[in-house]
Formats: structure tokens, C-alpha cells, sequence
């Protein structure tokens, strides 16, 4: 049992009861132990406060703070974020590392309650993270969520222009292909990226060798994740008449994972823990960014030193007509809690990344996949009716089978006929992670097709809080139909509260704003 005394020495103790060390605690558990002390300490906070921020109980915070008990590494971080000085963050970081490895015997570190997400939106919510968006991207102006200056988005985006709506491949320039393929094992990449990714890169192999692992025991369906072949930004230009133009080169999964994402988990560790700081205060921490803002002086519009992958989201809108109700909706959805990032947040559906379906060498082949329609298609099926498009447990795919399924087949015969429209948006930026997204507009006119399709697909008619929802369908993405009132299309107002930069992810609010304005000058 944990010796707790009832006080502590010093004039800062404020009641706080401190958690003594047991007998047969190595020296390297409590000099760490100490240190996640010494961050309370300095804060001023109790255990209870600081669990608060950590996601954990007081007795759990007694207990790391004993060395009974250790964080695991997400904790681990927000302490390091938490700790008020440089030097004991470094201390932290320093001790951590020293930590011996856990023998099968040892209880292993325990898991943190509070999710990254939850987390992370205290950064979001607060001032700080724009402040910084702001200085850092003064020609990239976020955007607000409905026009709403009090709701703040860390994204950038564009209206395409209207001669450009009909024609979704407008925003694609020219594919490099004259690079080495990358290798989706192998950390080495053509172009030098920040060294700091290659630990990352690992563990996700590690973890895709294990899933694989499982798939051939008998252990697991399907895969998860796994590393492919992705179209990645290589730069963003403008033609002779102003149009944005996104040139691009291959990248993969896994390095856009290590290299790009990275910057907006860095970015968030640090203003979920002091939400107000001013950009001067953090920008030393962001070691990651500044890393690449040394090397290219406008990370937003220039893709080298790292794989930007782009991605592709396209807001969905439908007609409906029944005995209750006459008018259209869109779609929107929670992130499955088993993608790498911005689990369960609100998304438009469906999204995804922008790759090949086939991997390969062959310039050819890599070419003609180079299409974002092919891409909302796919997307369309999969996310829509739970399609899975693995065939074996170690990654190939059947690139036709999606499109000899009958959902494509209607799609497409509605596209063709006009009963339907797939149009180009605009492009946006999410400025955490520096990475672009194309977004489109699928306006679905014929309400034939929901009455027909309504049983297939994932529907939630009345809303439920996310965590409620990823625990019926764990592994699924459901359909959270939102009224659209007429004739402006205008989001119905009970949204106006759910929807905020923490609660929906950066590219899906941009596709919703863009796409709304598009769909309002074409639905009649």
C-alpha cells in the first residue's frame, strides 16, 4: 500500500498530500517519478486538478507519482507538455528515456482515459493555436465555421471558380513520376526528411506486421492500417487566370503519417496544455515545424522535405421526399476509432486519401489512377455501404471490384443520366497538419435513390453522442443525416452548437463550407 503524507514542505504545498516511494523502486523510476512531481509542484495544482488535465483519477496520479505505476507515452507527453519550463521538460523527457524496459512479469504502463482527441480540443477551443496560424501563415487567413467569427477553424480554403465545378480533376497540375517509387518498408526516401519521423515510421510497421501477423493466425479479419502509395503535395501554384493548381509526387501512408501529421499531434501537445500561450512562447517547442520552416520558406504552398499526402472529401447532400419530410440533407460522420487520426470526430462522408489503388512501379499505371473521381467513387461505396476493399490479409487489393459492384454501377448510371452531380469544390489547407485536402459536392437529386438505398446504408436519424455511437459500431463509420432548410440550404440550427473546430476535423469543415456554397447555386 501507497505511504501518503497528509503535507508537504515548502511554501507551495497547498495541502497537496505527496506519495512516498516504496521500498525496492529503482533509482531511474523515482527520479522520473520526482520529476512528475516537480511539474504539479511548479503548477500549483493538485492531483485531482491535474488529473483533470491528464485524464486520470487521483489515486492514478498518486501512483505515477509513487512509481507504482507508469504513464504510458501519450501520458507521458502531456506531462512534458504540462511541465512549465524548458529545462524540467527536458529533465522529464531525459528520465523517461532512462526508464528500464517492463518484463512480462511487470504490470505494463497503464493506458490514458482521456483520448487524444478530448485532449486535443482544449488547444482548439482556445486562442492560442490562431494566434499562431495566424503569424506563422499570414497569406493563409482560417476560416470560420458558418461564417461565424467566433468559430475559428485551423484551415485555409478556396472557392473554386464556377467554370471549374463540373470539371473535378480542374485542381490537379502535373504528376512527377521521374523519383524512385517509394518503398512503403523502408524509411529511406528520396528527398530528406526530418529525422525525427524515423522512430515513428517503425512503430507503424511494427504495428501493420502484427495485424498481418493476426490475419494469417486466424486472429483478424481484415487489416486496420497499412502502408501505400500515396499522391502527395509537391507544390500549390496558380495558372495564368488565378486557378489553384496542385502539382504532385508519390509519397506513402506511413511517411505522411511521420512527417506531416506529426506537425499538428506536436502543435496540439502544446496549446492543449497552455491553450492562451502566445505564439513566441510555444513556437520553441515545435521543434518539428521549425525544422521544416527552415528548410521551405512557405510549407503551405511548397511540399518538399516531407509527404504531404492530399486527400480528398466530398460533402454529400441528398433529396428527400416522404410523408415527413421534403427537402434535402447532407451527410456527416464520426471517424472510425480505429484510424490513426482525429478518431471520432465529425468528418463529411465519403473521404479518403488520394492514391493509387494499385501499387506498382509503372508510370503508366500510377498515371491513369490519378483521378479524384475514381477516388469519391471508391470512397463512396466503401464508406457508404461498408465495403471492404481488401481481398487477402497482406494489403493487395482487386482495383475493379469495387466498380463491378451494383452501388457503383447506380451511382455512375446517375451521374450520367443527371439525376446526380459530382463537382469540384475548392481546395483547403489544414493548417495543423499541412496538408491539402481537394474537396467536391455530391448532390444527389433523384430521391428515388434514398428510398431505394436508406436500408443499406449506415443511418443515424437522431443524433447520439459520438463515444455512444463508435461503441455500437466500432469499426464502422455511420450516417448522421442533418436537415437542410430551404431555400438557402442552411444547416438546421441545433448543429450550430455541435459543430466546432474540436469536434470536426479541419478538411471536413472546409468541405461543408465550400460545398454548400456550390450546391446552392445548382440545386434548383
Amino acid at each position: 500500500m501507497l505511504e501518503l503524507a497528509r503535507t508537504e514542505k515548502g511554501s507551495n504545498a497547498m495541502g497537496r498530500k505527496q506519495a512516498t516511494f516504496r521500498e525496492g523502486i529503482g533509482q531511474e523510476q523515482r527520479h522520473y517519478a520526482q520529476a512528475l512531481r516537480d511539474v504539479r509542484n511548479l503548477r500549483g495544482e493538485t492531483q485531482q486538478e491535474l488529473g483533470r488535465l491528464l485524464g486520470w483519477s487521483v489515486s492514478m496520479v498518486s501512483r505515477f507519482e509513487a512509481a507504482s505505476e507508469r504513464p504510458d507515452r501519450a501520458t507521458h507527453r502531456r506531462y512534458c507538455a504540462l511541465a512549465p519550463t524548458e529545462e524540467l521538460r527536458r529533465q522529464l523527457a531525459s528520465a523517461y528515456e532512462a526508464l528500464p524496459p517492463l518484463n512480462e512479469a511487470q504490470r505494463r504502463p497503464a493506458l490514458v482515459r482521456r483520448s487524444p482527441e478530448e485532449w486535443h480540443g482544449r488547444a482548439l477551443d482556445g486562442p492560442g493555436v490562431y494566434q499562431l496560424l495566424s503569424e506563422k501563415y499570414p497569406r493563409y487567413p482560417v476560416a470560420r465555421l458558418f461564417g461565424d467569427a467566433a468559430k475559428p477553424l485551423p484551415v485555409w480554403a478556396e472557392l473554386a471558380r464556377a467554370e471549374q465545378w463540373q470539371d473535378v480533376e480542374s485542381p490537379l497540375g502535373h504528376l512527377d513520376l521521374s523519383e524512385p517509387v517509394p518503398d512503403v518498408r523502408t524509411w529511406r526516401y528520396w528527398e530528406p526528411c526530418d529525422p525525427r519521423g524515423e522512430e515513428e515510421f517503425k512503430r507503424h510497421l511494427d504495428e501493420w506486421d502484427r495485424q498481418l501477423r493476426e490475419v494469417h493466425a486466424g486472429r483478424r479479419e481484415h487489416l486496420k492500417t497499412w502502408n501505400q502509395l500515396t499522391y502527395d503535395l509537391g507544390a500549390m501554384t496558380r495558372d495564368e487566370h488565378g486557378r489553384l493548381r496542385l502539382d504532385c509526387k508519390l509519397g506513402t501512408y506511413y511517411h505522411s503519417l511521420s512527417t506531416s501529421e506529426c506537425l499538428d499531434a506536436e502543435l496540439s501537445e502544446a496549446y492543449a496544455a497552455w491553450p492562451d500561450s502566445p505564439p513566441d512562447v510555444t513556437w520553441p517547442r515545435l521543434e518539428r515545424r521549425a525544422w521544416l520552416h527552415e528548410r521551405v520558406p512557405d510549407p503551405v504552398a511548397d511540399g518538399r522535405h516531407r509527404s504531404a499526402a492530399i486527400g480528398v472529401s466530398t460533402l454529400t447532400i441528398v433529396r428527400i421526399r416522404n410523408r415527413s419530410f421534403d427537402g434535402y440533407k447532407m451527410f456527416l460522420s464520426p471517424r472510425s476509432v480505429t484510424v490513426a487520426t482525429q478518431r471520432r470526430r465529425y468528418h463529411v462522408v465519403p473521404s479518403g486519401m488520394f492514391q493509387p489503388f494499385i501499387p506498382g512501379e509503372s508510370a503508366d499505371l500510377l498515371q491513369e489512377q490519378f483521378s479524384v473521381t475514381a477516388t469519391a467513387v471508391r470512397e463512396f461505396v466503401e464508406e457508404l455501404y461498408g465495403v471492404h476493399e481488401l481481398e487477402t490479409g497482406d494489403g493487395r487489393v482487386d482495383p475493379n471490384a469495387i466498380y463491378r459492384r451494383p452501388e457503383a454501377k447506380l451511382l455512375d448510371g446517375m451521374l450520367k443520366a443527371g439525376d446526380a452531380a459530382l463537382l469540384y469544390s475548392g481546395v483547403a489547407v489544414n493548417l495543423l497538419a499541412l496538408r491539402h485536402e481537394i474537396c467536391t459536392v455530391l448532390v444527389i437529386e433523384d430521391p428515388r435513390w434514398y428510398e431505394r438505398e436508406c436500408g443499406e446504408l449506415r443511418i443515424c436519424d437522431e443524433f447520439l453522442q459520438q463515444c455512444e455511437q463508435a461503441e455500437l459500431l466500432p469499426d464502422q463509420r455511420w450516417v448522421q443525416l442533418i436537415n437542410l432548410t430551404r431555400p438557402g440550404l442552411e444547416v438546421e440550427p441545433m448543429w450550430w452548437d455541435r459543430l466546432r473546430a474540436s469536434t470536426i476535423v479541419a478538411p471536413g469543415a472546409a468541405a461543408v463550407e465550400l460545398g454548400l456554397q456550390v450546391a446552392r447555386a445548382v440545386v434548383s
